[in-house]
């Protein structure tokens, strides 16, 4: 199981992003691609924040991963687990978002997380194979 992080699914959905093929194929190839319904959240926003893509397109782009991998939101042990472990992990501030991912995908048994942001996510899942496409 992969879990895949947002900026993945942004270069992915972006046919003009510079690591669109890259990003396409890393979810291709994942075996049994999953995420959670925030990182869902995080590329609506990256999209029409960043990229400056219009909301009806982003909705429509970000709404059809459904159709790429799994989605599941976040638990409440998720965040309780993420913010109990802060200290011994090191993390502050905006941090806790990819903690929070970190510990959904080892919740769900992830082998890997695919990311193009790999120091977000080595000392929050130290016990989970970080690739980068």
């Amino acid at each position: 199981m992969t879990f895949v992080d947002t900026g993945i699914m942004v270069g992915a959905l972006l046919k003009s992003h510079p690591e669109h093929m890259v990003c396409l194929a890393a979810i291709e190839d994942s075996e049994q691609p999953f995420t959670n319904a925030h990182a869902i959240a995080e590329t609506f926003a990256t999209l029409t924040g960043f990229y400056k893509v219009p909301t009806e397109a982003a909705t429509e782009l970000t709404l059809s991963l459904e159709d790429s991998f799994a989605v599941e939101a976040l638990a409440l042990v998720d965040y309780k687990t993420a913010i109990r472990e802060a200290r011994s992990r090191g993390v502050m501030g905006g941090g806790i978002y990819d903690s929070l991912h970190a510990t959904f995908a080892r919740r769900k048994k992830a082998v890997q997380i695919v990311t193009r942001n790999p120091s977000h996510f080595h000392h929050v899942a130290p016990d989970i194979k970080i690739l980068t496409p």
